[in-house]
């Protein structure tokens, strides 16, 4: 609920603090005293775009400051994600300069104006122009209904509808993978074969280039082992002997001399590792050479490197490039028989969107039916008793439409008809209602509650134009009912509107230092008789007056 509103050289405003309560409160005035510029403000703290022309002339800029009570979950969630701390008391702060930029701040936090925007999503409800426009939108006739709709239908048919989605994209896939050229198929299981002779494995690259400088220098190798082998083991003398020679030296005279044992245990140690040296050189000279394989394995290598170079990776690159021709290889070998499951699967998801979307379809038109006979005393009261209301809903299900028609929301298209007098034809909203029609429209769907989750501040500028007599009396019981579950702020010249709020307050303007000024000044009871008497043209009217606001107090208490 907003409890404080303070506005400081906002147009003609020089500085006005404003308290605010609940139920219904009623703000006139002359015409042109500046009742709109409040609702400008309002607009402005809750992120409207800024104006220059907001700010007093001569000022360097204007400020409006809205404290709001209340404890919404989409309000903590949307303070949650700007880091800002949750407190029973919200102050918005909006500071226009005279240039046109502005700066917003929460609780004394920056933030962008966008997010006093998303505020005023969830707190502020302006009953205007652009509410008549909306009204006139498909989608928000569709949402009328919707509301209306009970049970998982509404649900049923989102799930239904990305159900199918799904089972679309897949079939859509198949046959993509299928649209594949035949030369793109030839040069893919040309190119997978050729991968595959090379029996590619991690590694590979080095294996096979040690295979290939081991081949290469075969003699080197063969001469260098022969040689190893007889200094070690063959010649005469030979390494291995000439070690034996020398630990039995040692060996009669070791006990003599520590350094003469631990001299032989290094020898008998050298000998063992000699003679493990002896078997790897022996296999060396054992190993044969074939110049054909050398020539094979160089070959191999070079084909490998190819691949990699082509492919701009490694091993395991060309391994997973290979699984993957592979999948796809297999998948185009099935893909006639994948097809036809995906493409009955999908018949199948439409089948079950068209059945769960007919039964919406239903739901709507009873929903329909229920809100045209909640509406009908209300317009009857607004001075719309001759107008005939009804939903119009064209089941695209029932029509054989394609399945473009298809959607998360179902396949009716929703159009709200009248008919403005007996006799005449049905046609649509759009096409007959006046703006005043529409203001009492939109104010009956509010009354019946047709338009639920709606903020908790309603503001009304000027929703009884073109009224007057019963109806305004009709309207303003209406929003003084309305002020029993949310906070109303209206803007209006008709005093059987303003008898029946909580609270009256009062904009003149007025001239001081050479510069006119807007003021306000919230009225006690006497103060609230005079007014009501000026608003009926007659200033000496205080019993009339007294007896309107009598009225208007009762059918706001009814």
């Amino acid at each position: 609920m907003l409890v404080s509103l303070i506005i400081k050289q906002f147009a003609l405003i020089e500085h006005v603090q404003l308290q605010l309560d609940a139920g219904m409160t009623v703000f006139t005035g002359e015409t042109g005293a500046g009742k709109s510029m409040l609702v400008d403000a309002l607009g402005a703290v809750f992120g409207t775009r800024a104006s220059a022309d907001w700010v007093r002339h001569g000022a360097e800029r204007a400020e409006v400051m809205a404290v709001w009570q209340g404890g919404e979950k989409q309000i903590a969630a949307l303070l949650a994600e700007q880091d800002i701390d949750v407190e029973d008391e919200l102050i918005l702060r909006r500071i226009i300069n005279s240039d046109g930029r502005s700066r917003a701040y929460i609780n004394g936090v920056p933030v962008p104006s966008k997010v006093l925007q998303q505020l005023g999503r969830v707190c502020l409800d302006l009953h205007g122009q652009h509410e008549h426009q909306a009204l006139l939108q498909p989608d928000f006739q569709r949402r009328l209904l919707d509301i209306r709709v009970t049970g998982p239908l509404l649900s049923n048919v989102k799930t239904a509808f990305a159900d199918w989605q799904q089972a679309r994209r897949a079939l859509q896939q198949l046959q993509q993978q299928r649209g594949d050229t035949e030369q793109q198929v030839d040069w893919m299981r040309e190119e997978l074969a050729r991968l595959q002779a090379l029996e590619i494995e991690p590694g590979l690259t080095d294996q096979l280039q040690a295979e290939v400088e081991a081949g290469r220098h075969h003699a080197q190798i063969h001469a260098a082992a022969g040689l190893s082998m007889a200094l070690l083991d063959e010649a005469e003398p030979n390494a291995r002997e000439l070690i034996a020679r020398a630990a039995h030296e040692l060996a009669g005279v070791q006990d003599y001399h520590a350094g003469l044992k631990g001299g032989l245990d290094l020898l008998e140690q050298v000998d063992a590792l000699l003679g493990e040296v002896v078997p790897e050189l022996a296999a060396a000279l054992d190993s044969s050479f074939d110049e054909r394989e050398l020539q094979a394995t160089e070959e191999r290598l070079m084909r490998l490197q190819e691949a990699m170079r082509r492919h701009d990776c490694d091993e395991s690159g060309l391994q997973a490039l290979m699984d993957e021709w592979q999948q796809r290889l297999s998948a185009l070998d099935t893909a006639g028989w994948d097809e036809d499951a995906a493409q009955s699967a999908l018949d199948d998801a439409a089948e079950k969107y068209r059945v769960h979307a007919a039964a919406l379809t239903e739901a709507r038109r009873q929903a329909g039916e229920s809100l045209c006979t909640a509406l009908r005393p209300l317009l009857d009261r607004l001075a719309l008793a001759g107008m005939q209301v009804r939903f119009c809903l064209t089941d695209e299900s029932r029509t054989g439409a394609a399945a473009e028609a298809f959607s998360a929301t179902g396949m009716d298209q929703v159009r709200m008809q009248v008919m403005s007098n007996p006799g005449e034809p049905w046609r649509d909203l759009s096409a007959v209602a006046s703006g005043g029609e529409l203001s009492r429209m939109v104010l009956a769907l509010k009354g019946c509650g047709a338009m639920e989750g709606a903020p908790g501040l309603a503001v009304f500028d000027e929703v009884d134009t073109g009224i007057g007599g019963e109806t305004a009396w009709c309207v303003g019981e209406l929003l003084a009912s309305m002020g029993r579950e949310r906070q109303v702020l209206v803007i209006s010249h008709l005093p059987q509107v303003a008898a029946c709020a909580d609270r009256q307050v009062v904009i003149s303007k007025n001239e001081q230092d050479g510069r006119t000024l807007s003021s306000l000044q919230q009225l006690d009871a006497p103060a609230r008789k005079l007014e009501i008497a000026r608003m009926l043209g007659d200033a000496q009217g205080l019993e009339h007056a007294e007896s309107m606001l009598n009225r208007g107090q009762a059918l706001a208490a009814a």
